[in-house]
């Protein structure tokens, strides 16, 4: 190989993958927040979420940006496990466009009169329109469209001056060493240019020469979709727990995938040039491999599609924090359901759990022994507590409930309400403040202990009484409440407090009384039912 020869095939392989950054950074910024957008809202089924990912991922031309904008949506709580998974498995559909785009434009017209003037003129929008965000990202789109068939253009002259010195190679008689060689070249092309697009469009190039035999062509192909997990991988990395799930989802689906292309290969690439056929374009090399990209796509997508709820639990099993093996529930079972006594004994037990979780993590955080990460954290465990908590007293169904079951319903979810408020508010409470120690001494020290006697299951006094030890610890907490709102008034009337200072002790008074007070009227609704599995105030 000459050094022309290297070079031409090195600056085209540059100009993809720069024209597949431009276009996709383009893109994203011509479409505004429309990305994030979709991603939140297109979601809403499996159906809708793999069709959403295919069309975002059609139109940026890159798998690699969506999964990536999906993993960091997964991070942030704003898609679940069940809509991302769909999302990623969607962007394999949608990767396949680059395919079409190679086969269809970029080795059938005159490079030069397609990519030349799309370049000119996508770079003139954007030097352009600088202020207009939108439109300059439009025009830098169009660019990297250009720069994109320009290096598929650069790609054919290089190939077509490497062709003599590969013809007298044997690809087609080595078997499954060759494949597994063309599988491997596929995904270090992938990882290089950290886009399956890319490697795909250098693959169809190169194709069209007939340098390579269609089926090893095609195990590249398939070696471009299992690299591309190496982005998904990249980006869980240091990522939440559920991020590390749709990066596991992303992988196993990917390596499915590529190992039902693998086992069909020969079918695949005999029923894709039978459709090539077909459409009056036989022997269409690069066309064949769009179809048969397509083709083995899709059909890992309909493979997945009947055990994907299976999967979603599997997975949602793998890479637990300590917030979500809080929040998964111990005592409640789906076959409890159907019977109501059984299902009432559960969510009682459950509850006891919930409460003592939001408890302890009350008072650690009140005591500072616990800083607002640890009681965020806590929140989130307890949320997803009272989620399944609701979730499975919605699995009731059209059971026939008892008289006990339908009196204790409405506690138990006022319950949960008034344990996630105490979870809430404990997670926007501060350190002392400057206010604090402007009147500290026993103003303070009485609010927070009251707080925490309200943080505790009075016992040993029976229902009766422990009913009167909740309304001693509300008539309290009011008095002292009041107590440190008339001193911090008066300091601030004497310019000893500034009223900035005063709001924000007044603020952190009203939080620790707000947390008593959920705590108080949760234990209110769920004294009179613990009873039921033997505990008893």
């Amino acid at each position: 190989m000459t050094a022309t020869t290297f070079a031409s095939l090195l600056g085209g392989i540059g100009l993809f993958v720069l024209g597949m950054g431009m276009m996709t950074d383009g893109l994203k910024l011509a479409a505004g927040g429309a990305l994030r957008r979709i991603l939140h809202s297109w979601t809403s089924s499996a159906l809708r979420g793999f069709l959403t990912g295919a069309l975002i991922t059609a139109v940026v031309q890159s798998s690699s940006a969506v999964t990536v904008a999906t993993v960091g949506f997964v991070n942030a709580g704003l898609l679940t496990l069940a809509q991302a998974i769909w999302v990623v498995i969607g962007t394999n559909v949608g990767t396949t466009m680059t395919a079409w785009l190679v086969a269809l434009v970029g080795v059938k017209v005159q490079i030069g009169s397609l990519a030349l003037p799309l370049l000119g003129v996508g770079m003139l929008v954007r030097i352009g329109s600088r202020r207009q965000v939108r439109l300059a990202g439009l025009g830098q789109a169009v660019a990297g469209f250009g720069a994109f068939f320009l290096g598929i253009g650069t790609l054919q002259g290089g190939f077509e001056a490497l062709t003599p010195h590969l013809s007298d190679l044997r690809f087609d008689s080595s078997g499954w060493p060759a494949l597994a060689a063309f599988v491997g070249l596929g995904i270090l092309l992938t990882v290089l240019t950290q886009s399956s697009s890319a490697a795909i469009a250098i693959t169809l190039t190169g194709s069209a020469g007939g340098i390579v035999p269609l089926e090893l062509a095609a195990a590249a192909v398939v070696g471009t979709n299992i690299g591309t997990t190496s982005t998904a991988a990249l980006a869980a990395i240091g990522a939440t727990a559920g991020a590390k799930r749709v990066a596991m989802a992303h992988i196993g689906f990917n390596l499915l995938t590529g190992a039902v292309a693998l086992g069909l290969l020969p079918v695949l690439v005999t029923v894709s040039g039978a459709v090539v056929a077909a459409a009056g374009m036989r022997g269409d090399v690069p066309t064949t491999l769009a179809v048969f990209h397509t083709a083995f796509n899709c059909l890992g997508a309909a493979l997945i599609w009947p055990v994907g709820p299976r999967v979603v639990r599997l997975l949602s099993k793998w890479f637990l924090t300590p917030d979500e093996e809080a929040g998964r529930p111990r005592y409640l079972d789906a076959t409890l359901a159907a019977v109501p006594a059984l299902a009432l004994r559960g969510l009682i037990l459950e509850l006891i759990r919930m409460t003592d979780l939001v408890f302890r993590s009350a008072r650690a955080r009140i005591r500072a022994a616990a800083d607002a990460e640890d009681a965020l954290l806590s929140r989130q465990g307890v949320l997803r507590l009272g989620q399944a908590v609701r979730e499975f007293i919605g699995s009731f169904g059209n059971a026939t409930l008892t008289d006990d079951v339908v009196a204790a319903l409405p506690d138990l979810i006022r319950t949960v309400q008034h344990l996630e408020d105490v979870a809430t508010v404990v997670t926007t409470m501060s350190n002392a403040s400057s206010a604090e120690r402007v009147i500290a001494g026993p103003q303070w020290d009485k609010l927070r202990e009251i707080v925490l006697d309200s943080l505790r299951i009075p016992t040993g006094n029976g229902e009766e009484g422990a009913r009167k030890t909740l309304d001693d610890h509300a008539i309290r907490l009011e008095a002292a409440y009041q107590e440190i709102k008339v001193a911090l008034l008066r300091v601030t009337a004497q310019g000893q407090l500034s009223v900035e200072a005063m709001e924000e002790a007044l603020a952190q008074a009203q939080r620790l009384r707000r947390c008593a007070a959920s705590a108080i009227k949760a234990q209110r609704r769920f004294l009179p039912w613990m009873a039921q599995v033997g505990v008893s105030a």
